[in-house]
C-alpha cells in the first residue's frame, strides 16, 4: 500500500492518493473456470457466422477437461444450446461444436436478453468469464444503455466482447465490459476470435478479490474517488484519491472475498499533519472525480447536478472537460476583466515542488511497511524504473507532474474513442 499527500496548512483538508496492489494471495485458479458463449445469431451475422462458428469451435477445443462452458445464443430472444454448465471434455467439445456449426442466423439483435439469461446460470463458487460475440446494434427489446449497466455491475464477473463489422454500437459494448472489468476487441476471423478469447483466459487465470471494499478510520476522509471498488484482479492496482482533515494515525483495511471466502487485510499508518511536496495532488483527485461524473453521465444519462459539477471542478482547477474550455488571451485581458490567475499560481507550485523533488532521493511512498496488509515469509519485491521499490509496486515512482501533463491527452482519447 501507498500513499502520497499534500496538505500545506495544519487547519485545512488535504489530499491523497492512495495505492494497493494485490500480489502474493491471490493464488492460481485450479479447480477449473467457467466459460459463458453469448452468441449472435441474429439476421445481420450471414455472411460472418461461419467465422464466429469456426472461432468458437476453435476455443472450445483448447479447453481443459476441468473448465466448463455453456452457450447462449440470442436474436429476437435468448435460448440455451447446453443445459447449464458442461465440461469441456472431447465428447461434449464435438458435439457442441457441430451443434454450433448448423444454425442458420436469423432475426433481430436482443443483447440484454442473451446476457439477462447467461447471468441467471452463473456459479458463485466458481470463477466465471462472458464471451459475447457480435456484429449489431442492440435493436429489440431492453436497447438502453443505463439498463446494461446496471444488469452487469448487478454480477461479479467479467465479460470480454468480441465485435464483428462496424455496425455495431462500440459505446455501449465497451461501456459494460469496462464495468466489468473486461475487454472489448474488434475481430475480422476466427484466427482472431481464437486469439481474443485466448487473451481473456489470460485474465482470469489468478483468483480475484471480490466485492472489495477499503475502509479508513481514526482519520476524517472525504470526496473518495472510485466510491464504488468492485473486484480486484492479480496485477490490478486500485488507486483512491480524496481529501483528508486532521492528522494522525489511521487504521486501514480492506475486505473482500476470495473464492467464496472472506478475507480481511489490515494496517495502520500516519497521514501528516503537513505535506507540501505533491501539489498535483489537488489536480489528480479533481480529474479523477471528473471522470467518475462523466462516466455516470454517459452510463445512466446526463444530470443537471453531475453537469455542474464537473463544470466548477473543470474552472477551479483549469482543466478542459466536456463542459469547459480554455481561452488563450493577452495577459492585459486579465487585469482589464479582473480575472484572478488562479492557474497560473497552482502551476507555479507545482512546477517548484517538481524542482525540489528532483533534486532529493527517491522517496519511498510504502506506506504499510511496519505492519503489512498481506504478511508472507517470501513477499515478492517489485522494482520501479524510478528506484522505488517495494511490494507497493509503481505508485510511489510516479513523477506527479508527468502524469498531470498525460491527462489531457487520456482525456481527448477517451472522448474521440467514444464519438
Amino acid at each position: 500500500m501507498d500513499l502520497v499527500t499534500y496538505k500545506p496548512e495544519q487547519d485545512k483538508a488535504g489530499t491523497f492518493m492512495l495505492t494497493v496492489t494485490p500480489a502474493m494471495d491471490l493464488q492460481p485458479i485450479t479447480e477449473g473456470r467457467d466459460w459463458l458463449f453469448v452468441l449472435d445469431i441474429s439476421g445481420s451475422m450471414k455472411g460472418k457466422y461461419q467465422t464466429l462458428a469456426d472461432g468458437v469451435s476453435r476455443a472450445l477445443q483448447k479447453m481443459s477437461p476441468n473448465e466448463r462452458f455453456r452457450i447462449i445464443l440470442f436474436n429476437n430472444s435468448a435460448s440455451e444450446l447446453t443445459r447449464g454448465y458442461i465440461p469441456a471434455n472431447p465428447e461434449n467439445v464435438r458435439k457442441y461444436i457441430d451443434k454450433v456449426g448448423k444454425i442458420a442466423p436469423n432475426g433481430g439483435t436482443n443483447v440484454y436478453d442473451g446476457l439477462h439469461k447467461g447471468l441467471k446460470g452463473l456459479d458463485s463458487d466458481r470463477t466465471s468469464a462472458i464471451l459475447l460475440v457480435t456484429d449489431g446494434v442492440a435493436n429489440v427489446g431492453v436497447t438502453r444503455q443505463k439498463d446494461f449497466i446496471k444488469l452487469i455491475r448487478s454480477h461479479d464477473v467479467r465479460l470480454f466482447t468480441f465485435i464483428m463489422g462496424n455496425s455495431a454500437n462500440r459505446p455501449l459494448l465497451t461501456a459494460i465490459t469496462d464495468a466489468s472489468n473486461g475487454f472489448a476487441m474488434s475481430v475480422s476471423n476466427s484466427d482472431d476470435i481464437v486469439g481474443s478469447i485466448l487473451l481473456a483466459q489470460s485474465k482470469v487465470t489468478h483468483e480475484a478479490l471480490h466485492g472489495a471494499q477499503l475502509k479508513i478510520k481514526g482519520i476524517k476522509t472525504f470526496d473518495l474517488t472510485p466510491e464504488k471498488i468492485g473486484s480486484l484482479y492479480r496485477g490490478q492496482q486500485l488507486t483512491m484519491f480524496g481529501h483528508y482533515s486532521g492528522s494522525g494515525q489511521a487504521k486501514v483495511s480492506l475486505s473482500g472475498k476470495i473464492s467464496g471466502e472472506e478475507k480481511v487485510y489490515q494496517t495502520d499508518f500516519a497521514f501528516p499533519e503537513t505535506s507540501t511536496a505533491n501539489p498535483e495532488l489537488e489536480r489528480l483527485w479533481a480529474y479523477a472525480s471528473i471522470e467518475q461524473l462523466s462516466r455516470e453521465i454517459e452510463d445512466f444519462g446526463e444530470d443537471a447536478d453531475m453537469k455542474q459539477a464537473i463544470t466548477d471542478l473543470g474552472i477551479q482547477y483549469g482543466l478542459v472537460t466536456d463542459y469547459t474550455s480554455m481561452v488563450v488571451v493577452r495577459d492585459q485581458v486579465f487585469k482589464k476583466l479582473g480575472i484572478e490567475r488562479r492557474n497560473t499560481k497552482r502551476l507555479e507550485r507545482e512546477f517548484t515542488a517538481q524542482k525540489e523533488r528532483a533534486a532529493q532521493p527517491v522517496v519511498q511512498r510504502r506506506a504499510d511497511t511496519a505492519r503489512p496488509m498481506f504478511k508472507s515469509s517470501n513477499r515478492p519485491t517489485t522494482r520501479s524504473s524510478g528506484g522505488n521499490s517495494g511490494g507497493g509496486g509503481g505508485a510511489g515512482s510516479f513523477d506527479l507532474v508527468s502524469l498531470l501533463f498525460l491527462l489531457p491527452l487520456a482525456w481527448i482519447g477517451r472522448r474521440t474513442k467514444q464519438a
